[in-house]
């Protein structure tokens, strides 16, 4: 059973499209909030597979900007797509997971400071040093952190330009490394405490999305 199939049981007919199924994930919310998370989870884990992809930019555009969650959220990899490097970096990511979970665990924001964090697994400590080797992550409750950044609503150069939360990485007091400079995260609300993110990379030629993730909040949530 997919995802949009899910709720039928509080539906007439199962949703015939993803704006249908999430509508009726924000109305179940009101009522039954932790179904809702998981549900839409599940959908996050079907956009996973390379043949429904496709519809992660049309899910996207049906977010709203959201406030900032503040501690730990557990993260999702998509996809990353565009340069060669990319794809090495999304084939490795998938690579861990299915290995046990090595690699990108999420994100932790701060909502006061507007700061935040990406976390890793010890698991990819020895791929991060041989990748950075002069970059030095820190350590917090058994995972690795860094990749820092300030993030705050704006709305997003990249069609269909609305209004998200925008994570920069582009701090020279953070000393990010390699392409982070460049990069932007963008995140938006699904339903309370659920945010589909897309990452956008500065070229010559302006922004371009370059891949997809989910959070959730708390982890295991």
């Amino acid at each position: 059973m997919n995802a949009t199939a899910a709720l039928s049981t509080s539906a007439a007919t199962p949703p015939k499209s993803d704006q249908a199924y999430i509508e009726e994930l924000r109305k179940l919310s009101v009522k039954q909030p932790e179904r809702a998370k998981a549900l839409a989870w599940d959908l996050f884990k079907e956009l996973q597979k390379t043949d429904q992809q496709y519809r992660l930019g049309g899910v996207f555009a049906l977010g709203t900007a959201p406030e900032s969650p503040h501690g730990d959220c557990e993260g999702i990899n998509m996809n990353l797509y565009g340069a060669a490097w990319l794809r090495a970096i999304d084939m490795l990511v998938k690579l861990g997971q299915r290995l046990g979970g090595i690699g990108w665990a999420g994100k932790t924001f701060d909502a006061q400071n507007g700061t935040g964090y990406n976390r890793l697994t010890q698991g990819a400590r020895i791929a991060a040093l041989l990748v950075m080797p002069h970059y030095k992550l820190r350590k917090i409750n058994g995972e690795l952190i860094g990749f820092d950044f300030y993030h705050g609503i704006d709305n997003s150069p990249v069609a269909p330009n609305i209004p998200v939360r925008a994570l920069n990485y582009n701090v020279p007091e953070f000393n990010n490394p390699l392409v982070l400079p460049k990069t932007r995260d963008e995140i938006v609300e699904i339903v309370p405490d659920v945010f589909l993110g897309r990452v956008l990379i500065r070229s010559d030629y302006g922004w371009n999305v370059s891949g997809y993730f989910g959070l959730r909040y708390p982890v295991g949530g």
